[in-house]
């Protein structure tokens, strides 16, 4: 039994949306955001994943009608603090072998 479906759009403004079909839920991931609308019905879903234009589909028959939540994507800024200083990039093994006069004679 299928219990939800995804699609994926060439949208300047949709990337894809999935509908679940036991819950009844509309996620919409935009460019920007993830919508989640409630209650979408089964006739709204296909009108929409079938539409020419989602963007279009969306302002006809989802906004307005059905209550949602909105997800901002939130960027993670890093920076080093006073205990993280100067990492480099891992290297091969041989640049981590001790100075010379340490190693064994083989």
């Amino acid at each position: 039994m299928v219990t939800s479906t995804t699609s994926h759009y060439k949208s300047s403004t949709i990337n894809s949306a999935t509908y679940n079909f036991t819950d009844k839920t509309l996620t919409v991931v935009f460019k920007w955001a993830t919508y989640v609308y409630e209650a979408v019905d089964v006739a709204t879903w296909v009108n929409f994943n079938s539409a020419d234009s989602q963007g279009k589909a969306l302002n006809d028959y989802i906004k307005g009608e059905f209550e949602y939540a909105k997800y901002e994507e939130k960027k993670i800024k890093a920076e080093l603090s006073g205990l993280v200083k100067n990492i480099t990039a891992p290297g091969s093994l041989l640049d981590e072998l001790p100075p010379n006069d340490y190693q064994l004679d083989n």
